[in-house]
């Protein structure tokens, strides 16, 4: 019975109740679209708080005390010091919010305090769109975002029907959308006032160290990394040349690769010294071989820029200045925080050079003191019965191409001497595997070798566009011969398939899944793939044209609106847009502008009304008509007041009673208003 009762107070909550429960859930359901900047405890904590604020409304029970709310904000402000450090300042910042909404939510009251957590929530709807700006997170927050007017609207209807406050608040987001559209056309597209907040995490498994299982991990996911688009598909590189470098590893301590603390050094000093990069050089004599094309890389939360082998940055097209690096990388000058496009241009007839002399040549051949020993033995006894680089790399290549190597994903561990037991003992890993061994032997050997890792391949999406996922994740093999790096990758010859046709035809070759579906073989039909393939794009239409809206895209469709802009131009066209957008907004608002949804036959009375108060001068105030007239009565001619009280008769018949309004109560209603109007005009 009490269940039945419960329910029964659900569907018959007052505004203010069902507006509450509706902000709970909305602040809910913010709290899992940021599942990856929260921490576990504030996520725990909001959802309790949403769970007891429901719940408080539905029975109209006692909500937590304020000393008890007063506690618990002191423990969450020592746990969020406590943790801030760890997580970055950006994320910080996010679980704050989180947490202050959530200790709001179960004290709100008075109107004041509902408008705080709206507020609150807007403020997290923007952080979420700071590392998930795609199409389907616009089209979620947008939902969030009618929630919140929603449920703001339901809070100050009073006794209105709630399906006429959605039907309000969808009206206020359909008139908003074209204001919005027509400023985001025309509204100067200026760079950020101020830098926004790193995130200690990253988001892309590929980091400044790495260790072999680490591209193995994130090889399971399938994320999209970023998107490439040429300006023809005649532009596309073969799949076999489709690496997309990333970053150099260069110091191994005998588990571990990363990016070289020397490296780091001796890049600063060379760009204190204004020391042109050989890409900065290329970069302003482009040949006339260059390809254009545009990335849409995902949120990183680092600054390094994937690119094809070789290419140079458009910093004409980019937002965000990218500066290219001594070992051929690029790097932008500000952390890839959320979506964002950059242009590059692809040369693919130039060569990796030996850039810093004599420190990439010996930074190359550094190997720990100690550790696999069998493999320096082996890689001495190869340089020893060869008399050149390219017959060391030959024999390396056929020991993988001839020794049984077998490619997977889930390689048994190998804690101590990982070089040896993977050559000797296992002969089983992922890229990264072959790849740091080959280096490694190669060093020994007395060859300059590094590992660079990025993305290899990319699916197609249309004919000049690829789409490059997590799963591509990719390490091979730089050595160093007569002053230029070659690309060497022994993947290529333990499974060829992976660069010809991708990562799951190259394990199905070794019987493996690079991860299976939680729906099986539905994933598989036609119709599924068709609609994969229609979100996908739509996801990419949106990146490109909404995201990729940037400051010359702007000018350029001003200009062929326009012909030159000149001061004179832009002053008139943002005139005219602040009086377009006013004018909509007086059709909007404005109300004479508006329909009068009023019966004629009150219409008319109050017209008879307010002649009366204009001759008699006598405010009708709060007065029903009736009182009104009552008032008046010694004030005018008694025609007038019978008239008056004819009209007044007929309204209230209309008005209060089952009979239907039909023509003839309008038609008494003008007859008797004109009448009126006549005896005010007679003489006493």
């Amino acid at each position: 019975m009490k269940n039945r009762i419960r329910l029964l107070n659900l569907f018959v909550l007052d505004n203010k109740n069902f507006s509450i429960i509706l902000l709970a859930l909305t602040y809910a359901t913010l709290l899992f679209t940021l599942t990856s900047q929260l921490m576990i405890w504030v996520l725990v904590l909001g959802l309790c708080a949403t769970a007891v604020r429901v719940a408080g409304a539905i029975t109209n029970n006692h909500l937590p005390s304020v000393r008890t709310v007063n506690l618990l904000a002191v423990l969450s402000i020592f746990a969020l010091v406590w943790f801030g450090f760890s997580i970055g300042l950006l994320n910080s910042m996010i679980n704050l919010l989180a947490v202050a909404c959530a200790l709001k939510l179960m004290q709100v009251q008075q109107k004041r305090d509902f408008h705080i957590i709206v507020c609150t929530c807007l403020f997290l709807i923007g952080c979420g769109f700071i590392s998930a700006f795609s199409f389907f997170a616009w089209l979620g927050y947008t939902a969030v975002l009618i929630a919140l007017l929603f449920s703001t609207a339901a809070l100050h209807a009073g006794n209105s029907v709630k399906i006429g406050r959605l039907k309000f608040v969808t009206r206020l987001v359909a008139q908003g959308v074209p204001i919005a559209m027509l400023l985001f056309l025309v509204l100067p597209q200026l760079p950020p006032l101020w830098q926004m907040p790193s995130a200690k995490a990253t988001k892309t498994g590929l980091a400044e160290t790495v260790t072999p299982g680490d591209i193995a991990s994130l090889a399971r996911s399938s994320e999209l990394a970023f998107s490439a688009t040429f300006e023809r598909a005649s532009d596309l590189p073969s799949p076999q040349q489709r690496y997309w470098r990333a970053m150099t590893m260069e110091q191994f301590d005998g588990k571990t690769w990363s990016i070289s603390n020397q490296r780091k050094q001796v890049e600063k000093q060379l760009a204190y010294a204004n020391k042109a990069s050989p890409l900065e050089v290329l970069q302003y004599a482009l040949p006339v071989t260059a390809i254009p094309y545009q990335l849409i890389v995902e949120p990183t939360q680092q600054d390094w820029v994937f690119s094809l082998e070789v290419s140079v940055p458009n910093n004409t097209l980019n937002n965000t200045n990218v500066r290219s690096l001594f070992d051929f990388t690029l790097r932008a000058n500000s952390p890839v925080a959320s979506k964002k496009a950059f242009y590059l241009d692809y040369l693919p007839n130039e060569k990796i050079t030996n850039a810093a002399g004599d420190f990439e040549r010996q930074l190359n051949l550094t190997i720990p003191a100690q550790g696999n020993e069998k493999t320096r033995e082996w890689a001495r006894n190869i340089a020893a019965g060869n008399d050149s680089p390219s017959e060391i790399i030959a024999t390396i290549m056929q020991f993988f191409a001839s020794e049984g190597f077998r490619y997977t994903l889930s390689p048994n561990p190998m804690p101590s001497n990982p070089i040896d037991a993977f050559l000797f003992n296992e002969k089983a890993g992922f890229c990264a595997h072959y790849a740091g061994a080959m280096v490694f032997a190669l060093r020994a050997a007395g060859v300059p070798a590094r590992m660079i890792t990025g993305y290899h391949g990319g699916t197609a999406l249309s004919d000049s566009v690829l789409q490059i996922r997590q799963y591509d994740a990719h390490a091979w093999v730089e050595l160093l011969v007569d002053e230029r790096w070659l690309r060497f990758d022994p993947t290529s010859v333990v499974a060829p398939s992976r660069l010809t046709f991708g990562l799951e035809d190259a394990l199905a070759e070794f019987g493996e899944e690079r991860d299976s579906s939680l729906l099986g073989d539905i994933s598989e039909t036609r119709l599924f793939s068709q609609i994969q393939n229609y979100l996908e794009q739509l996801d990419y239409n949106w990146s490109k044209w909404v995201l990729g809206f940037d400051n010359k895209k702007q000018t350029d469709m001003l200009e062929e609106l326009l012909g030159t802009l000149t001061p004179q131009k832009m002053t008139f066209v943002l005139l005219g847009v602040v009086g377009l957008i006013s004018a909509m907004l007086a059709f909007y608002f404005i109300p004479p502008w508006q329909k009068n949804t009023m019966p004629l036959y009150r219409q008319r009375l109050l017209s008879s009304l307010a002649l009366v108060e204009a001759f008699t001068g006598q405010p009708r105030l709060t007065m029903t008509p009736r009182q009104y007239i009552k008032k008046v009565r010694p004030l005018i001619n008694p025609v007038a007041y019978k008239e008056l009280e004819f009209m007044n008769t007929i309204f209230e018949t209309a008005a209060y009673t089952s009979d239907k309004q039909d023509i003839n109560v309008n038609k008494a209603m003008a007859h008797h208003h004109k009448q009126m109007r006549k005896a005010l005009k007679a003489k006493y």
